[in-house]
């Protein structure tokens, strides 16, 4: 029996070391990449940097969806399950605005360098057209930050009640400033409040945790 106690034991402290791991570790690296995130590269600019931390997003974007899911686990609401149908397009979404806007543009300003000085300038001219309004890059751009914000505002409906108001005021107000973008400032700012926000969420001493659940059973 005293066997059996100690594996749950360990078990679960397995459980809540990945958990946290994940809560915190994937908005704080997300606030990391905001801060060394570069406009986007030009002819003659450096373009390695900018590259590999949009390759490195691909990864951190689907942190984003499992840290979603774990701070919604067990919630049994409207609001958790549609977090829960958002969870995948907005997966969809923000990968695709990874690949054409982040990588595919890096590649691209790569290429650019490598051509001769003579025909630098007609590939300057083309990545500058890239930057005229484009409705399949609003499309991404703002369907990437509106799923985003939806899958985030969602999560936090959803703790209302288990959560301190605060810490979900917290989350609230970086998931919005977050859905303008991922790069500086807006990025590391937003991610930098949600990533509060859940710190208070997931830290908050013990008796508030049962006072939470304790005032949620008896509404």
């Amino acid at each position: 029996m005293k066997s059996r106690t100690v594996v749950t034991s360990m078990e679960d402290e397995r459980r809540i070391l990945v958990r946290r791991a994940v809560l915190f570790g994937v908005p704080l690296l997300y606030v990391v990449l905001g801060l060394l995130h570069t406009e986007n590269p030009e002819v003659g600019d450096e373009t390695a940097l900018f590259i590999w931390l949009h390759i490195a997003q691909l990864v951190l974007i689907g942190g984003l969806a499992y840290m979603f899911w774990l701070l919604i686990d067990g919630i049994d609401v409207r609001a958790a399950s549609v977090a829960r149908a958002l969870i995948l397009p907005f997966v969809i979404v923000y990968t695709a605005l990874d690949a054409v806007l982040g990588i595919a543009w890096g590649i691209v300003a790569q290429k650019a360098n490598e051509l001769p000085v003579a025909d630098q300038a007609a590939a300057s001219r083309l990545i500058d057209a890239l930057l005229e309004p484009e409705p399949l890059g609003y499309v991404l751009y703002f369907g990437a930050g509106l799923l985003w914000l939806a899958v985030a505002l969602s999560v936090v409906t959803a703790l209302r009640g288990r959560a301190p108001w605060p810490a979900l005021a917290l989350m609230a107000i970086g998931a919005t400033v977050f859905a303008l973008g991922h790069a500086r400032p807006m990025g590391p700012i937003g991610m930098a409040f949600f990533l509060a926000g859940v710190a208070w969420l997931e830290l908050r001493p013990p008796r508030e945790v049962a006072g939470d659940t304790a005032s949620l059973q008896g509404a």
